[in-house]
């Protein structure tokens, strides 16, 4: 028998003022039966940790997270079923602090243990494993590129700013900085693909607005998903390039290996 279930992703947000985060788990809840149960990430994640590159905050922020969902699980499993709506729409609301929620989603359910498990899988795990293993690839293709047009000076780099380090795959430092970072919008989710061309958007943001880099100066080559993608997917995909250009950032098509050849040998020269 299937019943109606309440889930958010958690999200790590360690600097209120850029807005970027990092889903780092999953709560799920069934009023019907009082269930609560919530999954969370390792607090030595690499991934999260590479990119905000706060070891220390991000483990005691996943403590605190921990903390706080045990106790609305405990009182999930005194409350009646309203109650329990009620407290999980508290939870999920806009609060400035280092963990937030998503705005609480529904979803029809026959196991509740095997759902848990699929939206983790889904938002935590496979997304991002799958998402870095194509940028990893997207990039290797590059530097490969580079190898055979005789570029050379686009190098792995941080570039460090008062508040930024911003690590880069592909970075050229002479007169004027030039990067390129390669962007795979094949997120199972169009709102996963906004979210991910967001976080990256934010750090290119704050890195100018320290004088470390011009977004003028920034290549993004984009990988997105196939033509039999949903509708929705594809209207993701249209909304994450048009911020790239709106923000000033310039953009190609990964395919488009002569544009990506042509940008890299401007610097070089």
């Amino acid at each position: 028998m299937k019943y109606t279930c309440l889930y958010s992703i958690v999200r790590f947000a360690p600097f209120a003022e850029t807005e970027e985060f990092a889903n780092v788990g999953i709560v799920l809840s069934a009023p019907a039966i009082g269930r609560m149960e919530y999954r969370l990430a390792r607090k030595n994640l690499k991934r999260v940790n590479h990119f905000f590159e706060c070891n220390t905050l991000f483990a005691k922020a996943m403590e605190i997270a921990q903390n706080e969902l045990d106790s609305v699980r405990l009182m999930t499993a005194e409350a009646q079923e309203l109650q329990i709506v009620n407290h999980f729409r508290f939870l999920t609301e806009p609060k400035e602090s280092m963990i937030r929620f998503s705005p609480m989603r529904s979803i029809l359910v026959d196991n509740f243990d095997k759902t848990l498990a699929t939206l983790f899988s889904r938002y935590i795990e496979r997304q991002s494993i799958e998402r870095d293993r194509c940028e990893e690839v997207m990039v290797r293709d590059i530097r490969t590129m580079f190898l055979e047009a005789s570029i050379r000076s686009f190098r792995d780099e941080t570039l460090i700013g008062d508040l930024t380090k911003l690590h880069l795959p592909l970075v050229h430092r002479a007169d004027t900085v030039a990067a390129i970072k390669p962007l795979a919008f094949d997120q199972s989710e169009p709102s996963a693909i906004l979210d991910h061309c967001d976080q990256w958007l934010m750090k290119f943001v704050r890195a100018e607005q320290e004088g470390i880099i011009r977004l003028t100066n920034v290549l993004i080559p984009v990988s997105a998903p196939a033509e039999n993608e949903s509708a929705r997917h594809r209207k993701a995909v249209q909304i994450a390039k048009a911020s790239i250009q709106e923000r000033g950032l310039q953009l190609v098509d990964y395919q488009a290996t002569e544009a990506i050849s042509s940008f890299a040998q401007r610097y070089a020269q």
